[in-house]
């Protein structure tokens, strides 16, 4: 993050969002503090490392209103920032290569041509322009070469060579890079707030400063722990279960804590064991390969009414999550699901 001796406060605002790149923050900060922005902008650079935040961040530049630039307190910022602006629009592709085609460039020129509704400026971003057909950009010069001044085009691509030279030369080329490894880190773990610190180094270092990749290894990285913990969980509840110990199963079921998605994970674990559990209640262990006693031996505590009877509470208790059921209310209902009938 840029500090305030090293850059304006509009950029230290800019830096809080995006990171590194402290070139690009500078340059467009300096810009919205003297409301200079061009008509145009093209930002290049890899999937990953922020195309489409870095242009809705020049989308609110151009409308904000605030009385400290992007400080966020006005209403376009908060619209913005809630999807819900008028005057931003995305022209996006589709198809097999998602590409941007000259019947979407043509809807846009229409729309271009009509003043704003709220803001001073029409903001539109054309997303992965790389894939943009040929007869779509020769289309978009139209209205790319003269445009009207109400008007801002934000285009991203993974290389702005992709483009017509004509585009290109009309349009302010913005390159995104990878960030240094430490500063992606202290982003992700301290503005983000994703993993710890040494997580997130591990995750920066691997993706190669690359904050978007970085970002999607820390979620495989989470999903992973979570899962392993939810088994775990589960584990420990079968194995309750098996000693009929109502304290050591209620103990267990507090361990799923807050965590609401832990408690439906827990949920769906726990149901396919029971439904192993049923089969061998009912004799029919030789249909699946036991990889745990405890399930073996349950199957001879428990008959295939309590079982079925278990799951069924179980899905429903499940879809309490889903309407805000408090998780030490969830936790308690769990156990006592799970109590072995005397």
């Amino acid at each position: 993050m840029l500090s305030d001796s090293q850059a304006s406060p509009t950029a230290v605002r800019i830096s809080r969002e995006f990171c590194g790149n402290s070139d690009a923050i500078c340059m467009l900060a300096g810009m919205i503090d003297k409301h200079r922005l061009p008509h145009a902008f093209i930002i290049e650079g890899a999937d990953g490392l922020g195309k489409s935040t870095f242009a809705r961040i020049i989308a609110r530049g151009a409308m904000c209103e605030c009385s400290k630039p992007l400080s966020g307190e006005c209403a376009h910022c908060r619209k913005i920032h809630e999807n819900i602006h008028p005057d931003l629009a995305y022209v996006l592709g589709s198809g097999k290569i998602n590409a941007i085609t000259i019947e979407s460039i043509r809807l846009m020129r229409k729309d271009a041509l009509i003043a704003p509704n709220e803001a001073e400026k029409r903001v539109f971003i054309l997303e992965d322009c790389d894939n943009m057909l040929p007869a779509a950009q020769n289309a978009f010069l139209k209205i790319f070469e003269e445009a009207p001044s109400h008007v801002i085009f934000i285009m991203t691509c993974r290389s702005a060579m992709n483009l017509l030279t004509t585009i290109r030369s009309r349009g302010r080329i913005v390159t995104l890079n990878p960030v240094e490894i430490q500063e992606g880190a202290r982003f992700i773990s301290d503005v983000l707030h994703i993993g710890d610190i040494e997580s997130a180094v591990r995750a920066c270092t691997t993706s190669g400063g690359n904050i978007g990749e970085a970002l999607r290894l820390l979620g495989d990285e989470n999903a992973s722990q979570n899962a392993e913990k939810a088994d775990r969980i589960s584990q420990k509840i079968i194995q309750a279960m098996c000693s009929g110990s109502e304290l050591e199963l209620s103990v267990v079921c507090a361990s799923i804590g807050k965590d609401r998605a832990m408690g439906g994970a827990v949920c769906a674990i726990l149901c396919e064991k029971l439904r192993f559990i049923l089969a061998a209640s009912v004799g029919a262990q030789d249909t699946f390969e036991p990889s745990d006693q405890n399930i073996l031996t349950l199957g001879t505590l428990l008959s295939p009414d309590e079982i079925i009877e278990m799951i069924d509470k179980i899905n429903e208790l499940s879809d309490m999550l889903r309407i805000n059921i408090s998780m030490p209310l969830f936790n308690t209902m769990l156990a006592i699901i799970l109590q072995r009938r005397k």
